[in-house]
């Protein structure tokens, strides 16, 4: 490749890395978009960035070591400016992309939605006597009581299944477990997909969504499912066209939750004597008794 028919000196390919590595910290972005608007001093830019002046004058002297800033002495004040408007240019034009990504939800947008929805948790409080949190980078069936989620870094049809904390609530804990679709398997909706212990009987958990199965997790015990059930999930399916249509987010799966008879009182009550919820089977009825 070359640039305006001359070959490209490959030290420009270094000094263009070098460049980005300086780069790499909003604050230096945002004091390089300020001062293109016209050179100021240190104590402006602490202002006018929201940041405390000695962190501003670090990035700054970052700046300046690559030659991206210049500074002007007058008497006792030094004022900062932008070597190369050009530099400038680049990065608005860089920001323009991210705003087109911002709006259609592309590429590294993407991945910030997630990452907030990740950090977001719905509440789900009284439910048996106590306090959920439910992540919201999810999905959930409401009726079954299993989160699905999209696998990180997978097409949009790669999903895996595990069980919710509510759900595991009204199972009062598991004992033993064992996940057994085979790879390759057509899964239907309310398909037995594994089966577990409790204290009290036998119990089989049922598909909340069709697909072919790619992967049962050999790392679902009960003791991990009990200890984490928003990280241990218990298969992996290649799911269906349409397979978010019956499924509920996180807010609006605490919304339903909250409105049955297990956020009541009397449920908590129970729950501490070790009796069941009186509607545990209408609203768990993903899992069958053996």
């Amino acid at each position: 490749m070359a640039e305006r028919g001359h070959p490209i000196d490959p030290r420009l390919y270094e000094m263009h890395a070098e460049v980005c590595k300086t780069l790499a910290h909003p604050l230096r972005v945002e004091l390089m978009k300020v001062l293109s608007e016209g050179e100021r001093r240190v104590n402006d830019l602490s202002e006018m960035v929201g940041t405390r002046q000695p962190l501003v004058s670090q990035h700054l002297a970052v700046l300046r070591h690559l030659g991206l800033v210049r500074t002007r002495r007058d008497g006792n004040e030094i004022y900062y400016r932008v070597a190369y408007p050009k530099m400038v240019q680049a990065c608005d034009l860089l920001r323009e992309v991210l705003r087109e990504q911002l709006q259609t939800g592309d590429g590294l947008a993407a991945r910030w939605r997630e990452h907030d929805k990740g950090e977001s948790m719905a509440k789900l409080e009284g439910f048996l006597g106590k306090d959920f949190d439910l992540p919201g980078d999810r999905l959930y069936d409401g009726a079954r009581q299993y989160w699905v989620k999209s696998e990180a870094g997978a097409d949009e049809d790669a999903v895996v299944v595990g069980v919710s904390e509510p759900g595991v609530a009204l199972m009062g804990g598991l004992i033993d477990l064992e996940v057994f679709p085979e790879v390759g398997e057509d899964l239907v909706v309310d398909q037995e997909i594994a089966f577990a212990t409790t204290k009290k009987n036998m119990k089989y958990f049922l598909s909340p969504i069709a697909g072919k199965a790619l992967k049962a997790n050999p790392e679902a015990t009960a003791a991990a499912v009990n200890e984490n059930p928003h990280e241990t999930w218990l298969v992996k399916i290649q799911a269906t066209e349409g397979w978010k249509d019956q499924l509920l987010d996180a807010e609006a799966y605490a919304q339903r939750l909250g409105g049955t008879e297990h956020a009541t009182p009397a449920a908590a009550e129970a729950a501490k004597t070790g009796k069941s919820s009186p509607t545990c089977k209408s609203v768990y009825s993903g899992i069958k008794e053996g």
